[in-house]
């Protein structure tokens, strides 16, 4: 017996609770998403995913602050001047297409890619110059059609050609060496130089110049960012960064992104165009929510050592598309009332069955865009048949719809998935064949 109580063995004494595998199995979720989010693929779909919403968003800004603080007229010769860009802009997507699958292909074999930049941005600035000679007597017809009060705004075009080819080979070299870390940078430049521009250049004065001016300094930055190591030119550039097929390609979704809403206000009733804005961005959502998956894996196809390594790459992106596309046109199909009451009210509730068929046109839009971002990095120039023709073709049509939207939308959503059809028939069984 011990003094004050009975003798207790050092056995008898209970240990604490082992807390190991609660606390390991806590951050076990932490870990499982940790290794997803360190994953290239996952990681690089996410940044770009940030950079292009991000650009997206700050443009959508800077035109609704124009909207809300310029006259109804003033606020139309502010939009054409835009819609003009915008369709300009689509350089940066033509010469960022050669510019990436260069670069990949170049690293693949071992080249240096710093070495290519000096002739990259000779070759963009040699296209951007061309292009802003050109729009000097495409202004002079601009300047009739749109009635601009101040038509010397249209020079902004001009200087636009030789900046929006740069932003093009910028972009093409970041995303050729999967630097998208960067190019989401430099996607948010361009949103966000556009956004803080407007404002102040809308307070100073300028009127409907504020915006389109705004603009033109976004892709400025764009072309400027990032700067990048001098290396020795040791000729490793590509003897040509843009041919047909790349225009064909690169080009089909930026004009068909920026054609439809021109050819809509052009044909359709007010109520229409009004009801086809609202149905556009929400279709054009599912696109650009979509593009990351064409983006990441395309300067991968550019670099795969053979045609077994493409199909697996294409195969996975066709799988993750039209998962998400499947999700998407659901929750379009179970909520599209409430959602187009919610984006233009709830008097075009009754049109709700249009967002379900524009979006299953989009999806036709999306597997294009696949298809021929894969052609492009196989540098199999069949692909180009389609877009090359089909896309002049869809332009021509919309232009003679008749005025109902009834009518212009299943148009689009028509042509689209018969877009996505023929892509597929030319370019699945070259790319399925086993070799």
């Amino acid at each position: 017996m011990q003094a004050g109580g009975p003798i207790v063995q050092d056995d008898e004494v209970e240990s604490p609770p082992d807390r190991a595998p609660v606390a390991e199995a806590a951050a076990a979720p932490a870990r499982a998403w940790g290794q997803i989010l360190r994953n290239p693929l996952v990681l690089h779909n996410i940044l770009y995913l940030i950079g292009i919403g991000g650009s997206g968003a700050g443009v959508l800004v800077a035109q609704s602050y124009g909207a809300h603080h310029l006259s109804t007229v003033a606020n139309g010769e502010s939009t054409s001047v835009v819609a003009v860009l915008n369709l300009l802009y689509t350089t940066t997507f033509i010469v960022a297409a050669g510019a990436a699958r260069d670069v990949a292909g170049a690293a693949a074999s071992g080249l240096d890619p710093d070495a290519m930049w000096p002739r990259l941005r000779r070759s963009a600035l040699r296209i951007g110059i061309w292009l802003g000679a050109a729009m000097v007597p495409v202004d002079l017809i601009l300047a009739f059609l749109l009635h601009l009060t101040d038509p010397w705004v249209l020079a902004l075009t001009v200087i636009a050609g030789p900046i929006s080819a740069m932003g093009g080979a910028q972009r093409g070299f970041l995303q050729g060496r999967r630097a998208f870390g960067r190019l989401a940078v430099n996607f948010l430049l361009y949103g966000g130089t556009m956004v803080v521009l407007a404002v102040v250049l809308l307070h100073l004065g300028l009127g409907p110049a504020a915006v389109p001016v705004a603009s033109v300094a976004g892709a400025l930055g764009s072309a400027l960012y990032p700067r990048h190591r001098a290396r020795p030119d040791r000729g490793e550039a590509p003897e040509r960064l843009v041919d047909l097929s790349v225009v064909a390609g690169a080009a089909t979704a930026p004009i068909f992104n920026n054609i439809d809403v021109v050819s809509a206000r052009h044909v359709l009733t007010p109520y229409g165009a009004g009801l086809y804005s609202g149905l556009s961005v929400m279709g054009k959502i599912l696109f650009f929510g979509t593009s990351s998956l064409s983006a990441v894996m395309y300067p991968r196809v550019a670099a795969a050592p053979n045609a077994q390594v493409r199909r697996r790459l294409l195969l996975q992106t066709a799988a993750l598309l039209l998962t998400v596309d499947l999700v998407v046109v659901a929750a379009y199909a179970l909520f599209s009332r409430p959602l187009l009451g919610v984006v233009l009210g709830r008097s075009y509730e009754r049109d709700s069955s249009l967002l379900l068929l524009f979006a299953a046109g989009i999806v036709g839009l999306t597997v294009v865009n696949l298809l021929v971002y894969f052609g492009l990095g196989s540098r199999d120039r069949l692909f180009a048949v389609v877009p090359a023709v089909g896309v002049p073709a869809l332009v021509a049509w919309l232009f003679t719809s008749p005025p109902e939207v009834t009518q212009f939308v299943p148009r689009i959503a028509s042509a689209l998935l018969l877009l996505a059809v023929l892509e597929a028939v030319l370019i699945l069984p070259r790319a399925l064949r086993r070799r």
